[in-house]
């Protein structure tokens, strides 16, 4: 029989968030219930539960009050450190650009990003993490696999606690995005809040949602 082609339905749903970067397809979107797609810096990206406009919003502001208490010994002039919590290829690298452009954009950094694995900084052990970190001041670091990291390795409790000295104890010029899946959060919640409590959570999309994946080839 001859190809009728693809649904409607589905036509709607990937013109939908082609239009919804900003303004009145974002309105549109949300009251019709699909996911929500932002730009900035001339990335765009699917949304998860958190809305990364306001986080990069809030994420300027947060680098603002860290140039200003530059100079003092002060864990709240850190740059700031986020959670990315989604399963794999779900966004990370592209959030993690947008932050790294956001935060240069009033002077922490100059927009570029390092990736650290997490095997990376196993081989170096816990007491070489504030050296790893430091080894990238001024710039966005990707820590991939924070959850394995503390969660599956034997030194697993003294990574964390190596981890929210190098932020805490001193003064961070590291902006550290961390990834965690989604079913392990509770997990390193429960384990380590100090450390997740220091970091910005930051839900991304899940796409086992049909909608989302639907969304995403639309992006």
């Amino acid at each position: 029989p001859p190809d009728p082609g693809p649904p409607a339905v589905i036509l709607r749903s990937v013109s939908a968030p082609a239009r919804s970067s900003r303004g009145e397809g974002d309105a549109g979107a949300a009251a019709s219930g699909a996911p929500r797609v932002v730009e900035a810096y001339g990335i765009r990206f699917l949304c998860g539960l958190d809305d990364v406009e306001r986080l990069l919003t809030e994420l300027r502001r947060r680098g603002q009050w860290a140039r200003r208490l530059r100079g003092r010994e002060v864990s709240s002039a850190s740059t700031p450190g986020l959670l990315l919590v989604g399963a794999p290829s779900s966004g990370q690298r592209r959030v993690t650009r947008m932050v790294s452009r956001a935060l240069a954009e009033v002077g922490i950094g100059g927009g570029e990003v390092h990736g650290l694995p997490a095997d990376r900084l196993r081989e170096r052990g816990p007491d070489g993490v504030g050296a790893a970190l430091g080894e990238h001041a001024g710039h966005t670091v990707l820590l991939d696999g924070l959850d394995a990291l503390i969660l599956d390795d034997a030194a697993g409790a003294a990574f964390a606690a190596a981890l929210y000295r190098a932020r805490v104890e001193g003064v961070s010029q590291t902006t550290l995005v961390a990834t965690c899946g989604p079913d392990r959060l509770g997990q390193l919640s429960a384990a380590h809040p100090e450390l997740v409590t220091d970091l910005r959570v930051v839900h991304l999309p899940d796409l086992s949602d049909p909608a989302a994946r639907v969304a995403l080839l639309g992006l």
